[in-house]
């Protein structure tokens, strides 16, 4: 290791970096596979890493250098690892029958009861989190209003809360926060990774700050000043990349997200000018030049220059722009619509050549008095059970990501019910009764049943599949509901296309169908129809199912849907197999 590689903003070299990630990695058990490798232009890399056991197990890399791309991939592995985000989506009790409540996400975790779980927060908190004034529909809500059930972990179902300590910055007091608030409302906004602790929370507020300036941004219709020229001209490894990129058809535009000198963020935006098409992207450091740089890699990330997903033509409509659901894409993949009063030149503002820059403490601090300014404080998490720093970030009031109503009308902790009837489905062989669940939850169609549930399916499997709208009519076919199947089969058209797997499979139990419900009888429809049509195997299963002989086709049921699952199986054996590193 005689190269030294540095980079501003971080306390070891690039060399140093990887090989304390690879050894840790190594070390626990893990098998890192490089996938995908993009270098569009000069200094603008890209690079897609996962568990080899597992690809769902994955993290994207961006930076300047093949290094510092690599770094970044395997600091966001150990980041989502220490986090247990990887985990977090997914059911993660190895038995249903026999669990414990024992500790489940860390061993410094606090669960409490339905007589208890108000004792969790803070007054404070408590007062935030009721407070959903801002929607019509909870204009009148309180505090008292909650109930316990909307706190509950998704990842088990065991009948108490869990909750994770964080330490107030401005107070230095630690307060429990529940599992579910994490998942509900900020996702992975605030997680970091760094070589220090104060390294890695200097980068997860500085993106706390990123996504809350460009929701301002999009909220109030805001204009950002250009980076003047001769300001770029003082990064010539960030000119080369741009120059690179407009002789490849894509005209860039850095402007200054500050508003106004208060917060260190920048944007850039790409332009295809052949299509009238543009993406905005966003990134924040208190060194000007690293958010810069930032802000340009993170928006070529997985991207070929000839791929323009997430470039849309800029709307007039204020409202589109600032709706929660576009506002939720711009934090998903940057992927939503911008105003076309963005990309004008009637500036906002003045620019600023702001530069916060200083040693990692002097930029902590320098950032957390920037959310005090706001009214609110920073609650945080540290973690190095692998012998590496990572963080949780919390900054209530600018690092949720959803919106604080869905704690109660779009709760993750839906999918938990829907999972245990489907798991007790053998025992109540009552499908009815899991269409009328999906109605009552008030699920849409086109979501996935397996997120839902907390299931890693494998590829092409039955539950892997379907979404709800499928599930209510293989529920309905299980109930002989023909008539209610056969409309369900007319929405399920908008999901499945002739190239889909399963096209033939619905097509010939609409025919079938629609063939039954035409006699004067319920008898089974005239087979020969069915056979001229699809092959015979199709054909013995559908009628094996309006025979009442097979339901689901055939699928594992109940609690075999995880257990017979490698996919699932595999990731639940890594997140226990590491619960060793967490528990000393």
């Amino acid at each position: 290791m005689s190269e030294q590689t540095f980079i501003k903003g971080k306390v070891r070299s690039l060399e140093q970096s990887i090989h304390n990630l690879e050894s840790i990695t190594k070390e626990i058990g893990f098998d890192i596979q490089q996938g995908l490798k993009l270098n569009p232009v000069p200094h603008i890399h890209s690079l897609h890493i996962f568990e080899k056991s597992c690809p769902g197990i994955f993290t994207n890399g961006k930076g300047a250098s093949e290094k510092s791309c690599y770094a970044s991939a395997l600091g966001e592995f150990l980041e989502r690892l220490s986090t247990n985000y990887f985990f977090s989506d997914y059911w993660l009790e190895q038995d249903y029958a026999a669990s414990t409540g024992d500790w489940l996400y860390y061993p410094n975790e606090k669960q409490f009861t339905r007589e208890n779980f108000r004792e969790m927060l803070s007054p404070t908190l408590w007062e935030y989190y009721s407070n959903l004034s801002d929607s019509e529909n909870y204009a009148e809500f309180a505090q008292d209003d909650f109930e316990f059930d909307s706190f509950l972990s998704f990842n088990d179902h065991v009948d108490s809360i869990r909750a994770l300590p964080l330490i107030s910055q401005k107070e230095e007091t630690t307060h429990y926060f529940p599992m579910n608030l994490f998942s509900n409302l900020y996702a992975s906004n605030g997680l970091s990774a760094g070589n220090s602790a104060l390294e890695a929370q200097v980068q997860g507020l500085s993106e706390v700050f990123e996504r809350w300036v460009k929701n301002q941004i999009l909220l109030e219709n805001l204009c950002l000043p250009l980076v003047p020229e001769d300001v770029l001209q003082q990064y010539p490894d960030i000119v080369q990349a741009i120059s690179a990129l407009n002789e490849e058809g894509i005209f860039i535009e850095v402007r200054d997200a500050s508003l106004g000198g208060k917060f260190p963020v920048i944007n850039v935006t790409l332009y295809h000018q052949k299509s009238g098409q543009c993406f905005a992207s966003f990134g924040a450091h208190p060194i000007f030049e690293v958010a810069v740089e930032r802000t340009l890699t993170e928006s070529l990330q997985g991207r070929h220059l000839k791929e323009l997903d997430g470039f849309q033509v800029p709307s007039f409509d204020e409202f589109s722009v600032a709706c929660d659901e576009n506002i939720e894409n711009h934090f998903i993949d940057s992927s939503g619509l911008i105003h076309a009063n963005f990309v004008s030149h009637n500036f906002d503002f003045d620019f600023v050549a702001w530069d916060f820059s200083g040693d990692v403490d002097a930029q902590w601090q320098y950032l957390c008095e920037l959310v005090y300014q706001q009214g609110t404080d920073v609650y945080v998490a540290n973690y190095n059970q692998y012998g590496f720093e990572a963080c949780r970030i919390v900054v209530p009031g600018m690092s949720e990501v959803y919106p604080k109503h869905e704690i109660l009308d779009a709760n993750q902790n839906f999918g938990r019910l829907l999972r245990e009837a489907l798991i007790q489905y053998p025992q109540t062989n009552d499908p009815l009764a899991i269409v009328e669940l999906i109605e009552a939850l008030g699920f849409s169609d086109h979501q996935g049943v397996a997120s839902l549930i907390g299931l890693m399916p494998d590829k092409n499997s039955f539950w892997g599949a379907i979404n709800c709208l499928q599930l209510k009519f293989w529920c309905q076919i299980a109930a002989q509901a023909y008539e209610d199947a056969l409309d369900s089969l007319h929405g399920i058209w908008f999901f499945v296309t002739p190239d889909n797997k399963w096209y033939g499979v619905y097509k010939s139990f609409e025919i079938a169908i629609e063939s039954l419900l035409q006699q004067d009888e319920m008898t089974l429809p005239d087979t020969s129809i069915l056979e001229a049509l699809f092959c015979k195997e199709t054909v013995s299963t559908v009628l094996a199912h309006l025979n009442s002989e097979m339901v689901f086709w055939n699928a594992p049921q109940g609690i075999d849907i995880f257990k017979n699952s490698n996919s699932h199986q595999t990731m639940l054996a890594i997140y226990h197999n590491l619960r060793k590193y967490k528990d000393v």
